[in-house]
C-alpha cells in the first residue's frame, strides 16, 4: 500500500526553544538536539542535555513511538524515542512524527523507511535554503511511504535491529583491536 506520510501520522514542531538550550544540571526535562542522533538513527540518551522548560502551557513531551525528524542540515535522519530516560523534548530543529494508527504501521518502521536511500533522495530534493538546508512540514508530509503488512514491517525491523547490533559489535571488536596494537607500540617503543 502507499500513502502520503500525513495520511498515516501526525507532524508537529519540537518545542519552541528561543535561542541557545540553556544548560541547567538540575533541570527538570532532557532536550533532544540534533547532535544528540548519530548516523543510524539512535537518541544518543547518555549526552542530551538537561534543561527548565518555561513557558505558560505545558510542553508535549516525547512519548514512546514518537519518531523524530531532524528537519535541518545536511542529514535528514528519522529517530525513534523508545526508552528516554525522564522527561523530554526535542529542540525546534525537529519534526514530531506521531502515528495515527499503529494498527496500520510501527512507528519503528515508519523511522526506518523515512531513513531508507529512496526517501533520502525526496529529502535532498525537497531541502530549501541558502545557508542551511531545510526540509519543509508540507514536503516532509507529501512523502509518499510503501507500507507493507505489519507481519513484513516487523520481519524488516527485526533485521535492521539484529544488522545494527552486529554493527556496533563489529565496532566495538575493531576499537578493542585498536587498543591492543596501541597498547603493543606503546611496550615496544618505550622498551627500545
Amino acid at each position: 500500500m502507499l500513502s502520503k506520510l500525513s495520511d498515516i501520522a501526525l507532524v508537529k514542531a519540537g518545542h519552541p526553544f528561543r535561542g541557545k538550550i540553556p544548560v541547567q544540571p538540575d533541570g527538570e526535562a532532557l532536550a533532544v538536539q540534533i547532535r544528540d542522533i548519530s548516523d543510524d538513527g539512535d537518541i544518543l540518551w547518555n549526552q542530551v542535555i538537561r534543561t527548565e522548560i518555561k513557558g505558560r502551557k505545558s510542553p508535549d513531551w516525547l512519548k514512546p513511538g514518537h519518531v523524530l525528524f531532524a528537519a535541518r542540515g545536511q542529514n535528514n535522519i528519522a529517530a525513534l524515542v523508545e526508552n528516554a530516560p525522564s522527561q523530554a523534548v526535542c529542540a525546534p530543529h525537529f519534526f514530531i512524527l506521531e502515528v495515527k494508527d499503529e494498527a496500520l504501521i510501527d512507528p519503528a518502521f515508519l523511522a526506518w523507511h523515512l531513513n531508507q536511500v529512496e526517501s533520502q533522495r525526496y529529502f535532498a530534493k525537497a531541502a530549501q535554503g541558502s545557508i542551511q538546508l531545510s526540509v519543509n512540514r508540507s514536503d516532509l508530509e507529501a512523502i509518499p511511504l510503501a507500507i507493507p503488512s505489519l507481519d513484513k514491517q516487523r520481519i524488516i525491523i527485526n533485521l535492521f535491529q539484529t544488522a545494527a547490533a552486529e554493527k556496533k559489535l563489529h565496532m566495538a571488536l575493531i576499537e578493542n583491536r585498536t587498543k591492543e596494537l596501541t597498547a603493543i607500540a606503546h611496550y615496544i617503543i618505550s622498551d627500545a
